[in-house]
């Protein structure tokens, strides 16, 4: 029975911690490699559970300074449909590199395989926000494109 008890709570608290992933929108308790994960893994699935839902979800965590010079939404969503980033939507496959947090920056790599096949890589710059609403919590401030060796 005790070893019941232990498993439950195992799946549980497993639970909770993946509960913060599936968040649509800024909190303080994910950290900058949490909201970059929530952002691809809506860019992969777009369309689901609605059409669009994914870049939807990837501009709610753009900071407000990243939203002045990329908004509004209507805006975004042509942004992101471009030749620069539509490799993002419904891509295959994401990869986390390089890794970096120093005080309220943070900056993440990301290497994709498209819907198509190729690579692309894509570097976050995030921010941890102060001085607004969203006190506490990352935002993505920049997203460039960066060079990808493949073998």
């Amino acid at each position: 029975m005790k070893i019941f008890y232990v498993f439950l709570v195992f799946i549980y608290s497993g639970q909770l911690l993946a509960g913060d992933l599936s968040r649509v929108s800024p909190h303080p308790s994910l950290g900058p490699k949490d909201v970059v994960k929530i952002i691809m893994n809506g860019l992969k699935n777009n369309d689901q559970p609605s059409e669009n839902r994914g870049v939807t979800i990837t501009y709610s965590f753009a900071s407000p300074a990243n939203k002045r010079n990329t908004g509004p939404l209507k805006r975004f969503n042509s942004m992101i449909r471009g030749q620069t980033y539509s490799p993002m939507i419904n891509h295959r496959s994401a990869i986390y590199e390089k890794y970096n947090v120093m005080n309220n920056r943070a900056s993440i790599d990301v290497i994709l395989v498209s819907s198509g096949g190729k690579t692309y890589g894509y570097r976050f710059g995030l921010s941890q926000q102060n001085g607004n609403k969203f006190k506490g919590s990352w935002m993505t401030d920049t997203v460039v494109p960066i060079p990808v060796t493949t073998l």
